[in-house]
């Protein structure tokens, strides 16, 4: 298998002058260029060919809609990619069948597959589709991403790609999606009968790029799913999955923890919470996994936990820092209206929590919580099967803007 390479390039801003344009516009206008101008540079490194595998039609859609997959192929390897092919008995939806392999119910067990934890809805394994877009909490083997996988790219190839993601994503969230792959490859170096690795995620375009008209970027493999919609002056980085197995690991000589600030600011905020304020926030029932998952586009959960109002000024601090490992992933000129956003709702934004309220130095926590506010679900979720502190999937949504679909939508 050839070497996939995750280069650092540097990503040097550019001051362009738009008139009577306040700074921020300025700073927009100027980062939404970039990314179409990254865009735009992947997609020139690629031939004719790869380019028909990674660039699909975007079609604004309501909202986004459950895929089950209900048999594999067995394990992908690098290369390869373009739509999901052929029909199959599994339920899109709507939208086209994916043959993917395995019956229903195969797998189960830690790892995410079958009818273990993050497991599908009525068996087999399940995706979120939104157009051609397809996302999930499965292995690319299980539930197949559209697009081109970076082992199946040259390194300038590669190197094009590094350097969108720098782009459009801000360095703290660049730098998570390292710690993810790298998590994956920790994985798959350990030895999987499923596809897992940094060779197998996948980059897929949907639309053109553009600085007016709507598209999107999907970016992911087993333990990630960026999906991000553009069009001029906004960008939304909704739904997106994080996670990590192993969440601890050993690369080039260091440990490494994936996903350590969502649960470490977590418990920063527990613990600030004085007992009567915790036994509130607290959920009266066992939670070990994902209910806002692949399949929820566009649902709301009802409010449970502690209201954002009943806290004081610092543990609403504590709170924002904590959302803020989710919307901050996404470049500045994106997140600040996110941001704002967030704010807005932080009144009527809960706080619940689920499991263990203590965890051990140097290891994610093994509680399951959830933040919700009027435009805003996040979940941490850590999977059961052994040390459930080693395996988590969280989710990011604004259930009123999953894949932009506030500006993007057909009314």
């Amino acid at each position: 298998m050839k070497k996939v390479l995750i280069l650092g390039l540097a990503v040097f801003g550019v001051c362009i002058y738009f008139g009577d344009r306040t700074a921020a516009q300025t700073s927009t206008a100027a980062q939404t260029q970039a990314v179409v101008a990254a865009t735009k540079s992947f997609l020139e490194a690629l031939s004719p060919a790869q380019r028909e595998k990674v660039q699909f039609p975007f079609t604004p859609q309501k909202t986004g809609t459950v895929a089950r997959f209900a048999r594999s192929g067995g394990p992908g390897g690098p290369g390869g990619g373009g739509r999901p092919g052929g029909r199959s008995g599994a339920d899109d939806k709507g939208g086209r069948g994916f043959d993917n392999g395995r019956g229903p119910g195969d797998g189960g067990g830690p790892d995410g597959r079958g009818r273990g934890p993050g497991g599908g809805l009525g068996g087999g394994f399940v995706g979120e589709k939104y157009g051609e877009a397809v996302w999930s909490n499965f292995p690319v083997s299980d539930v197949p991403r559209p697009g081109l996988q970076l082992g199946g790219l040259t390194d300038a190839q590669q190197a094009a790609a590094t350097h969108l993601l720098q782009v459009v994503l801000s360095p703290m969230g660049y730098q998570k999606v390292l710690d993810i792959m790298g998590s994956d490859q920790a994985l798959s170096d350990g030895g999987t009968n499923f596809a897992s690795g940094k060779a197998v995620y996948t980059i897929g375009i949907f639309g053109t790029p553009s600085a007016t008209a709507p598209w999107m970027l999907e970016f992911g493999g087993h333990h990630l799913g960026l999906n991000i919609t553009m069009m001029g002056e906004h960008g939304v980085m909704s739904p997106t999955l994080t996670g990590a197995q192993p969440a601890v690991y050993t690369s080039n000589g260091k440990t490494v923890r994936a996903l350590a600030a969502e649960s470490d600011k977590a418990f920063a905020l527990l613990n600030a919470l004085d007992d009567g304020e915790r036994k509130l926030a607290m959920l009266n029932y066992r939670m070990g996994d994902l209910v806002a998952g692949p399949g929820h586009a566009g649902e709301t959960i009802q409010p449970e936990g502690l209201k954002a109002s009943a806290m004081n000024e610092k543990q609403r601090a504590l709170l924002l820092d904590v959302i803020s490992e989710w919307a901050g992933i996404i470049n500045d000129a994106y997140v600040t209206p996110r941001t704002a956003e967030i704010k807005a709702g932080l009144p009527d934004t809960y706080f619940a929590w689920s499991g263990s309220t203590t965890h051990e130095a140097g290891k994610n926590g093994s509680a399951y919580y959830r933040i919700q506010g009027p435009k805003l679900i996040i979940e941490f979720a850590p999977q059961g099967g052994g040390d459930s502190s080693m395996h988590v999937h969280t989710m990011y949504r604004d259930p009123t803007n999953d894949y932009g679909v506030a500006f993007t939508s057909p009314k």
